[in-house]
């Protein structure tokens, strides 16, 4: 295993470290994120690791920048939600954000790969889940798709999300 993932790893384990996904360790989640963004390479991987450490613990992008370099933080910082209090709020903010991305500059490519992998195994772990995440994230789909598909960059990763949210029952 590549030493920067590892890096990367150990310390979204620990920032994240009293967190929780449902009823998990938060790092469950960060290690599905991981997976589904394994075959587009280690930065990808670094980047599911670390998605949510700036929105979620006080760690700055610029530290990021200092362990990982700026690719790994660029493409953080472009996934990441605001601090605003209202979720959709929140969702339309980054979307807005992710659907100016130029897929051409490498950091930006991976954030909407990672942005799907993350949301795809949100989706999975909330068919799952007692909570009613399910039908919240079939409703953002739309504009969730809207803003970070690219035709061709994480075809089969899509492919898994429509169907889920189109053929599942959960709700």
């Amino acid at each position: 295993m590549n030493n920067r993932y590892l890096k990367a790893r150990t310390l979204a384990r620990a920032k994240h470290k009293d967190q929780r996904y449902g009823a998990v360790p938060y790092y469950v989640h960060l290690e599905a994120v991981s997976r589904l963004a394994s075959p587009f390479g280690t930065d990808a991987m670094i980047v599911a690791q670390l998605h949510d450490v700036v929105e979620d613990t006080e760690t700055s992008v610029e530290e990021l920048a200092a362990d990982f370099g700026y690719l790994v933080a660029d493409a953080v910082a472009y996934m990441s939600d605001g601090k605003l209090e209202n979720r959709q709020a929140r969702k339309q903010e980054v979307n807005y954000r992710l659907a100016s991305l130029d897929i051409d500059e490498e950091a930006a490519r991976i954030a909407l790969i990672v942005k799907a992998c993350d949301r795809l195994a949100n989706v999975r772990a909330s068919l799952k889940s007692p909570e009613k995440y399910f039908g919240l994230y079939k409703q953002e789909h739309p504009n969730f798709k809207k803003a970070v598909y690219r035709k061709g960059l994480c075809e089969a990763i899509w492919w898994e999300l429509d169907n889920l949210l189109k053929y599942s029952e959960a709700s």
